[in-house]
Order: C-alpha cells, then sequence, then structure tokens
C-alpha cells in the first residue's frame, strides 16, 4: 500500500506531462505553423525523424507520398531528406520561375557521393561556360543529329542485344536493359567504341555500373563500401581510357590552335530552333557533322575560356588581343582528371536516364494487352508504308508509340526530378519565400501528381473516412488539424475525393500497383481523332526532361531510343513477363527497379510482317 502512495503521484505527473505532448502537437504546432505560413514561410510537416527526416517514406512509394503531402500543403512545402531540410515544389507557374530564374536559383547536385566521383560540375554551374556547353551539346543531341548520326549505330546496337535476347529466348528484364543502355552510352553517344575482346568489354561496362551504384550510396570511404568501390572503379577506368580522352583532347586543341575552332559565337536556342532541326530531321535533311560528348565538353571549355580571356583584355588595353592560346587554356582551365569525369559524367546521364526508361517501357507494353495490341497494328501499318525502314521520320509517324512512351514517362518516370539552391531569399507564388542557401527539389512525380487536366473538373463531396496524410501518425494528426482551417487544403481534399481512390490510396491516374490498365492509358495523349481525348484533358505538366537553362538535352536521343527499341522488339517478339505483379513490387527511386527474381521476360519469335492480325 505504501509502494502505490509513492507511485500515484508519478503517475499523474506523467499523464500530465502526456496530456501537454498530445496537446502541443494538435493545437499549438499547428498554430504556429499557420501563422508562420501567413507571413511568407513554407507550409510543411511539423515533425519528422533526424538524420534521415520523411527519406523512408518518400522511398516506400513516391506517388503517394507526394499526393497526400500536396493534398496537405499544396504544389509548395518544406520537407527533410536525409537530414537536409529542402522546398520541394511541383506546379507550373512556379516550376517555371524555379527554371528560369538563373539569378536567383543555381544549379544544385545534393550529396557528397556525386562530388567525390564528379569533382568538377562549373560547365554546369557556371552561366558562361554552361552556355557554350549547352551549345555545343546541342549541336550533338538535337532532332537532326540524331537522325543523321546516331540513329543508325543505335539500331545495330539494339538488334545485336536482341539476337542475344533471341538466342536465349528470358532474360532477366532489368539486367539486359542496363547492359543495353551501356553500350548506347559507350559506343553510340561518347563515340567510344568499347574493346573488342569480350572479357576487356565486360570488365569496362562491370566498372562503369560500379561507378553508377556509387552515386547512391553513403559517403563512407571504407573497405565493402558502394562509394570505395566506386572510386577503385573510377581509376580503373580512367586508367583504361584515359589514352583516347588525351589524344582527342590534344586533336581538339590543335584545331582550336590553327583556328578551326578560335571563334565559337553562341547562338539562340528554344522551341523555335529545336522545330527547325525536327523539320530537317523528317525531310531526311543532314544533321551538323558528328559531335561526340568529349569534344563538346573539351571545345565548349575551350571557348568559354577565349571568350573570358578576350574580354579580360578588352578590358585592359581596350581591343582584342592578337589571338588565344586555346592548347594553354585547355591546361589551365581543364585537368586530365576533369576531362575524364566529365566524358564520365556523360555516361552516366546517358545511361542512368535509358536502362529506367527501357525497363519501363517493355514492362508497361507486356502487362497492358490491349496496349500492344494496337502498337502492333500501328507497326503493321509502318511496314505497309514503309517497309522495313526506321529513319527519324519514320519513327515520327507513328503518333500511339509516340503516346506509348510519354504514358510510359508519366507513370514510371525515369528520374526523380533535379536540384537548385537560393542564391537569396525569394518569393514563389502565393507569397511562400524560400531563403537564400534554401535547396529546392523540384519534383517530377509531385508535377505528375497534381496535373490538373488528370484531376476532376469539380470538388467532391465529404467522405465517409478521412483521408490517411503522409508520415507518421503524429505528423498525420498535426496535418489534419492545420488543414482544416486552410480553404485551399479543403479544395483539394474535394478534388481528391473525386478523383477516386483506391486500395492503394491514389488516384486512378497514378495507381500502377493495383489499377494498371486505368493509370496506364496512353489514350490520354491523342487528342481528337478516333480517341475522342479532348485538349483540356490531355496531361499538361509532364516534366520528365525538366526545363529552362537546364532543360535536358538528350530528350531527342532518349525518346528516340526508346521507340527504336519497342519497334524493334515487338516486330520480332512476343513478350510475356512471368510475374504480372513485377511494377506493384518494384521500386521507384530513383527510376523503376525490380526486386529480385521478378523480372523474368519471355521472348517468342514471331514475324509480325506475316503474322496474321
Amino acid at each position: 500500500m505504501v509502494a502505490w502512495k509513492g507511485f500515484l503521484p508519478a503517475l499523474g505527473i506523467a499523464v500530465h506531462v502526456a496530456a501537454a505532448i498530445i496537446a502541443i502537437i494538435y493545437i499549438v504546432l499547428p498554430w504556429i505553423r499557420n501563422n508562420f505560413a501567413k507571413r511568407g514561410c513554407v507550409p510543411g510537416p511539423a515533425f519528422w525523424l533526424p538524420l534521415i527526416g520523411e527519406t523512408p517514406q518518400l522511398l516506400q512509394s513516391p506517388f503517394k507520398y507526394m499526393w497526400n503531402c500536396w493534398i496537405a500543403y499544396g504544389g509548395v512545402f518544406r520537407t527533410n531528406l536525409l537530414g537536409q531540410q529542402v522546398y520541394v515544389v511541383g506546379t507550373q507557374d512556379v516550376l517555371r520561375s524555379v527554371w528560369s530564374d538563373e539569378e536567383a536559383f543555381e544549379f544544385f547536385v545534393p550529396g557528397k557521393t556525386f562530388s567525390m566521383l564528379l569533382t568538377d560540375i562549373r560547365h554546369m554551374r557556371e552561366p558562361v561556360q554552361h552556355a557554350f556547353f549547352r551549345r555545343k551539346l546541342g549541336q550533338a543531341l538535337s532532332p537532326a543529329a540524331v537522325a543523321a548520326n546516331l540513329l543508325g549505330p543505335m539500331a545495330e546496337v539494339m538488334r545485336r542485344h536482341l539476337d542475344e535476347w533471341g538466342r536465349r529466348g528470358r532474360v532477366e528484364l532489368s539486367h539486359a536493359c542496363e547492359e543495353l543502355s551501356m553500350d548506347v552510352a559507350l559506343e553510340v553517344v561518347t563515340g567510344h567504341p568499347l574493346p573488342p575482346d569480350p572479357a576487356d568489354r565486360a570488365t569496362m561496362r562491370r566498372l562503369f555500373r560500379t561507378v553508377l551504384d556509387g552515386l547512391f550510396g553513403l559517403p563512407v570511404v571504407l573497405p565493402g563500401t558502394a562509394i570505395y568501390r566506386a572510386l577503385r572503379a573510377r581509376r580503373r577506368l580512367m586508367a583504361m581510357l584515359w589514352p583516347l580522352v588525351e589524344a582527342e583532347a590534344a586533336e581538339i586543341a590543335a584545331k582550336a590552335r590553327g583556328g578551326e575552332g578560335a571563334k565559337d559565337d553562341l547562338e539562340a536556342e528554344g522551341t523555335a530552333a529545336d522545330a527547325a532541326a525536327a523539320a530537317s530531321a523528317s525531310t531526311g535533311a543532314s544533321g551538323p557533322p558528328p559531335v561526340r560528348m568529349l569534344e563538346a565538353q573539351v571545345s565548349s571549355a575551350l571557348a568559354a575560356a577565349a571568350a573570358a580571356a578576350e574580354s579580360k583584355s578588352r578590358s585592359i588595353s581596350g581591343s582584342t588581343s592578337g589571338g588565344v592560346d586555346h592548347a594553354g587554356l585547355l591546361g589551365s582551365l581543364l585537368s586530365p582528371e576533369q576531362l575524364f569525369e566529365r566524358a564520365l559524367g556523360t555516361v552516366i546521364a546517358v545511361d542512368e536516364t535509358s536502362r529506367h526508361m527501357f525497363f519501363a517501357a517493355i514492362s508497361a507494353t507486356a502487362l497492358a494487352p490491349g496496349v500492344r495490341s494496337r502498337l502492333e497494328e500501328e507497326q503493321r501499318q509502318a511496314i505497309r508504308k514503309y517497309g522495313n525502314e526506321l529513319s527519324y521520320s519514320v519513327l515520327s509517324d507513328m503518333p500511339y508509340l509516340d503516346a506509348v512512351i510519354k504514358e510510359t514517362l508519366r507513370l514510371l518516370p525515369p528520374s526523380i526530378g533535379g536540384f537548385r539552391i537560393a542564391k537569396r531569399d525569394v518569393q514563389l507564388r502565393g507569397g511562400v519565400v524560400v531563403p537564400r542557401g534554401g535547396v529546392v527539389y523540384w519534383s517530377t512525380h509531385l508535377a505528375h501528381c497534381c496535373d490538373p487536366a488528370l484531376l476532376p473538373r469539380t470538388p467532391a463531396p465529404e467522405p465517409p473516412a478521412r483521408f490517411a496524410q503522409a508520415g507518421s501518425w503524429f505528423r498525420s494528426s498535426a496535418s489534419a488539424t492545420a488543414a482544416a482551417s486552410d480553404p485551399a487544403a479543403a479544395t483539394r481534399r474535394a478534388l481528391a475525393r473525386g478523383a477516386a481512390v483506391g486500395p492503394t490510396g491514389l488516384p486512378a491516374h497514378l495507381d500502377f500497383q493495383c489499377r494498371f490498365e486505368e493509370a496506364f492509358r496512353p489514350e490520354r495523349w491523342l487528342v481528337g481523332g478516333s480517341s475522342g481525348v479532348a485538349e483540356e484533358t490531355r496531361p499538361r505538366q509532364w516534366v520528365v526532361f525538366g526545363g529552362g537553362a537546364h532543360l535536358c538535352l538528350g530528350q531527342h536521343v532518349a525518346v528516340a531510343e526508346a521507340k527504336l527499341l519497342l519497334v524493334l522488339l515487338l516486330r520480332r517478339f512476343e513478350v510475356r513477363l512471368e510475374d504480372p505483379g513485377l511494377l506493384a513490387k518494384a521500386s521507384m527511386l530513383p527510376g523503376p527497379k525490380p526486386r529480385k527474381g521478378t523480372d523474368g521476360l519471355l521472348l517468342i519469335p514471331r514475324d509480325l510482317q506475316t503474322e496474321d492480325p
């Protein structure tokens, strides 16, 4: 009895403390957050886990996380990922501002592992170098250049891999796409062929893959860690490839010294230039001469340095100097290691997009019989019209194939988006302010979640049960309390209710796990004609390749190679997935990646040209 008398006061104190904590969670913190939001602060969760933040929720389901955050906070919110506070944006108006305002935002790559493997990204961050870099890459990756210089070699690489797939009869799709994308990156885009010896070829591919795996590991350089293996692989690759890189760099510098590349005027870029290039490609006109990535990187660096040197000379003497020593500029601007890193960066950029896109396009097509049948019929029509020709103009005359690729990239994006860092305090639409030094994450998944073209036109009535918010139980409770007094949040919740949210908590246009055929609808991209799709229901927030000054210049290559692969595959094989739940079990960051043992793909040979529909 005496013991209980001593215990009861302590129990009472504990109950009071617990009640106070609950009151803070439900009342005080939401009130503080709402009042700060009215003064320009960005809304976001009240709680997150130390060190890792809300990374687990994002990794588990990017679409579900972003969908629930959009309902709670809108198209701009703050969160914490891997211990770093970030400001997430996803609506079209805000995205344009973040992409285009280079005086307010600077290109940024988070994570230490990236900077450990690629120490020099001045060509992406410094405006002058970036402008010349984009001009050279624009020459190498425009639609006309793809048509004239890349499509043929790309088809050869793909046919070689498909021959091997056919001999096997079954492949593990993810691994097969990794091998294919690596060969496309090395043999076609960079212009450096793999060694002729199969053993050396396999070694080089494995080393590049090890480097790529290190990008997404922890920055702990200890034996056995991903970054440790990546750094060792990087050194071995440099030893294997540097003689080729050195010879090409010297040749470019010699041309510049001889006057062939002494002047490199910056030309305007934009949709008009792309349209002209596309028109040239579609008529079969020859594109610009082949420009390999390393050549683009070295020559753009030389041009930027030459422009800076001449500008400095004018400011000192009032006139131009007699000339610029491009070889000397090359030595002062880029070390051998940095030149190699730029070539490595090209391989990373091409491969990281292509392998996820190949896997997603083949998986989605195999899982949708109706889509596959319509694709096959379009191919029969193309064969009757063009024969076996697969030029850029022929691929451009396949509207349903184009819709399939766009829908694949919308539903299964190969990239999570990108990052910028604020150079100063920046006020975004709605009055929210991103402070100087704040990291802005423009999210592909968030933009595709809240695309107004895919949401209901009118709000739905109150549901019988409340929506669950993203994050922990504490955060869910706080978010619900805060949103209750926010009219905009109430409107978003009403629109979400009208979006036919299924068992996964996602609307039909995102729910590839449980309602794939409802989610994957290429027809939504075909406006008018027999499709009957209205312009206002065509997706408008499709941001797979970014925008603004850092719009992905490789987008034409990416779309062309995905189209070409599907055409070659469907004309030669009937494809079947061993596990129909492949995508439902896959992880989605940084791109679609299957669970081990679920991605078996069966290939049954056929001839679509002679086969009865």
